[in-house]
């Protein structure tokens, strides 16, 4: 029975690394803010309040969840600056040769 929960613990821990390392922006951020209102329920409020803060942090342009209100297209159809690239048949080949 011991060995049982040992093996669950060392398996939740993993996935809990697992998930840190390769789940996307917005499913870390939705965790967090799962993991601040489970806090504030609890009456654990200091550490709510490190998390709220982490996850305020954390919000970029880059993370897709609207934070910024930048992401998805313009509203004028314009593409933002230095969204295009152009790319080189010579470079091409160079990628192909790897």
């Amino acid at each position: 029975m011991v060995q049982k929960i040992i093996v669950g613990l060392i398996v939740l821990c993993a996935a809990i690394v697992v998930l840190r390392r390769y789940a996307p922006k917005a499913v870390k951020r939705a965790a967090r803010i799962g993991t601040v209102r489970a806090a504030k329920a609890i009456g654990w409020n200091l550490l709510a309040e490190q998390l709220a803060q982490q996850a305020e942090a954390g919000a970029t342009c880059g993370d897709g969840c609207g934070s910024c209100g930048n992401c998805g297209p313009s509203p004028s159809g314009q593409t933002h600056a230095g969204s295009t690239q152009s790319v080189s048949i010579e470079r091409l080949k160079q990628t192909l040769r790897k």
